[in-house]
């Protein structure tokens, strides 16, 4: 049993936020995953962020970060537990945003195949999402800060993954309080993501492409080196078991890259078992 755990609501939210165009299939994502989520997790509520670019990306990914932030602190006044389907990692800006101000010690424990902690004065290539984690922890990359966003103590984060750094990047993280734990194909940390998860409140993030690229392609920065689904399926469902998972979110997957539409099915199984954890 999860410490100090009642049975909760479920709320589920779609956030297709991407912040470039070459990124738009990702926006299409929570549209493909939602049908089969919605059947296997049976939310409560389900809500539908608006998601508008035009032509102006990173300004709509704000407005839609700041429309979930709200419905998120919302939701999680209300007792509800949230789960999000993405997009790209830049949501988390939006999510903390609402999460911070109603659980200010939560932890956010941050599975992804890259650092997402470059900042401006490191980035290789100025993509946003590649540096939201850095973003949330109150690194400076201005101009593209969120208005309403919340900063997360370092020593709160942990980043599960990171087996694709950016030199900058490294650099950053090797300077800074978040815990890093080895997830990859050579060793995989399960019990490292137990002892920090242990009897705190979590906000969980889970790029899919800390997946193995064999397994899981549809993903528009693929890393060879991962876990298997079902590690990442063990690691999460071990996490929830000795923590008070309040929210969670899936990004990264890009359904144009799925020709098959596979990948949605076998995530809501896999995650299904995540919310038979977290909602008993």
């Amino acid at each position: 049993m999860r410490p100090q755990m009642a049975a909760r609501p479920l709320h589920l939210f779609e956030a297709g936020v991407v912040t470039e165009t070459r990124f738009a299939g990702m926006a299409a994502a929570p549209g493909a995953l939602s049908e089969h989520f919605v059947t296997r997790l049976g939310p409560e509520k389900h809500v539908r962020v608006p998601f508008n670019p035009r032509d102006r990306w990173v300004t709509a990914a704000r407005e839609a970060c700041r429309t979930l932030g709200d419905a998120i602190g919302s939701s999680l006044r209300g007792g509800a537990t949230c789960a999000v389907l993405g997009g790209e990692c830049t949501l988390v800006a939006g999510t903390l945003a609402g999460a911070i101000p109603v659980e200010p010690d939560i932890a956010l424990v941050y599975f992804d195949a890259h650092g997402d902690f470059n900042t401006l004065a490191t980035t290789p290539s100025h993509y946003v999402g590649g540096m939201c984690l850095a973003h949330v922890c109150g690194r400076s990359v201005a101009p593209l800060l969120w208005p309403g966003s919340h900063k997360i103590a370092e020593d709160h984060v942990a980043l599960v993954g990171g087996r694709a750094l950016d030199p900058g990047e490294r650099t950053n993280l090797d300077r800074s309080k978040v815990t890093r734990i080895r997830f990859d194909a050579e060793r995989a940390d399960v019990s490292g993501i137990i002892a920090f998860a242990r009897k705190r409140k979590i906000w969980l993030h889970v790029d899919i492409d800390v997946v193995d690229p064999a397994e899981v392609g549809a993903v528009v920065f693929p890393a060879a080196g991962g876990v298997s689904l079902a590690l990442l399926g063990e690691a999460i469902t071990s996490l929830a078991s000795v923590s008070d998972v309040r929210g969670f979110e899936i990004c990264g997957y890009d359904p144009t890259l799925d020709a098959k539409r596979k990948l949605p099915r076998v995530l809501a199984d896999l995650f299904s078992a995540l919310g038979a954890k977290v909602l008993a």
